[in-house]
């Protein structure tokens, strides 16, 4: 318990802070409060439209701090940036994962499914996956309601491509005097049930996911930017992601089901130069930043795993080996103590995928497996099924009715990821206090 102007915070806090925006390191005494008062609109560090970020010297009984016009808040801030922190990251460690790929490559897709699927999937396995904080995950939530808000629907919609300047993804500080761009992670609190069997202690079970997606022009050669953070999360993420993406590759284009207009047509059917991507040169790119910023030779391995998914893989067909038609899941019946991720058939798939892409990419898996001794490979299929060119009001776009979306394997790299790197939430054992 802390004790702080005379009021006790009942709160198991953890050692340090890392702030998820600039990572700034700091102890739990110095963060800061968001003001609540209407007076108090203005803030060095965010501009003239945020709220003040104060340190505060009162408190109520409950123990929330007061403005310094009175209005009691409980909205918490980095010291740094300024920017809001979900109060779970003072109680629990966080989960960090980076997602990279190139443009349209289907991240916000892959992205929006796999939120939805998950927060229906982890409670299945005596796990809640909600948002740490409502404000966190707007963008994310937006795109959900756009896919599955109503499941019937006949009219196609699509995900609005994400851009780089995007207001919701994006805040711009003035950190040491210079105005700096830095990514809104999406925020994702993971929790025991009553029916966990370590749902006595909490504090050692959940966890913070934080996900970075970043539009894929962040990460082509040459567009990497001084003034912002927006790819420094790749030197502190636990787990890189990356989108390969079959068509946009040339050697699997002809793989792939030629009815799919992303396939037949252009992959941005709005018109504009073709897009030419060379999606080994992205991941290569993303590393060699990586290294960059932790200091290390670019000789050396990223020592963390690297997820390969690859997303589309409906409109692949010749690899029989690998079927996406069933969840790999078990207990999903309630049976044998809640949900549980078929461990070794992902691990099956994910090496039938690297054999089939070993021989027609050998570059692609060569780089990725000189960049971590711990890569793996993941099919999945946001949507179940190809997009359609629609024309509406003069423009052109791949859209998708909603009442045909069915994702497939969308939660697998997640899951995968918390059981084989974080084995605590899905323990069946009993943990001694």
């Amino acid at each position: 318990m802390v004790r702080t102007s005379n009021v006790v915070w009942k709160k198991r806090l953890v050692g340090k802070i890392t702030c998820p925006y600039c990572w700034r390191e700091f102890p739990a005494e110095d963060i800061q409060y968001i003001a609540r008062h209407p007076e108090l609109v203005g803030d060095p560090v965010l501009g003239a439209n945020e709220y003040l970020r104060f340190s505060p010297a009162r408190f109520t009984v409950e123990g929330h701090a007061m403005d310094p016009r009175g209005q009691p808040t409980a909205d918490l801030a980095c010291p740094r940036c300024h920017l809001q922190i979900s109060e779970m990251m003072l109680e629990v460690p966080p989960l960090v994962i980076s997602l990279i790929g190139s443009p349209a490559s289907g991240k916000s897709y892959f992205l929006a499914t796999m939120a939805h699927q998950l927060r229906m999937l982890m409670p299945q396995a005596n796990l809640t996956f909600t948002d740490a904080a409502p404000a966190f995950n707007r963008a994310i939530r937006e795109y959900e309601e756009t896919l599955f808000g109503d499941p019937t629907s006949l009219d196609p919609t699509e995900i609005r491509k994400t851009q780089a300047d995007d207001p919701s993804l994006h805040k711009v500080a003035t950190i040491d005097g210079v105005p700096t761009r830095i990514p809104l992670p999406l925020q994702f609190s993971i929790w025991p049930t009553r029916e966990h069997v370590n749902y006595g202690q909490p504090h050692r079970i959940g966890r913070v996911l934080i996900l970075y997606d970043n539009a894929g022009e962040d990460f082509l050669p040459g567009a990497e930017d001084r003034a912002s953070e927006a790819v420094k999360h790749l030197a502190r993420s636990d787990i890189i992601f990356m989108l390969f993406d079959p068509t946009q590759e040339s050697r699997l284009r002809g793989m792939c089901d030629a009815g799919d207009p992303q396939v037949s047509g252009r992959i941005r059917p709005a018109g504009g130069p073709p897009l030419v991507v060379h999606q080994e040169t992205i991941l290569r790119e993303a590393a060699v930043r990586a290294r960059r910023l932790l200091g290390t030779p670019q000789s050396q391995p990223l020592d963390k795993p690297i997820v390969i998914i690859i997303p589309k893989f409906d409109t692949l067909s010749c690899l029989p080996e690998v079927s996406l038609d069933r969840e790999p899941y078990s207990g999903l019946d309630g049976s044998n103590g809640g949900m549980r991720l078929k461990m070794a058939d992902v691990e099956r798939a994910s090496d039938a995928i690297r054999g089939f892409l070993r021989q027609r990419c050998p570059d692609f898996v060569a780089t990725a497996e000189s960049l971590s001794h711990l890569v793996r490979y993941v099919a999945v299929s946001s949507l179940g099924r190809s997009p359609e060119l629609v024309e509406r009001g003069g423009t052109k776009f791949y859209g998708i009715r909603p009442v045909d979306i069915k994702p497939r394997w969308v939660t697998v790299p997640v899951i995968y990821s918390l059981t084989k790197w974080a084995s605590i939430l899905f323990s069946d054992r009993k943990r001694s206090p």
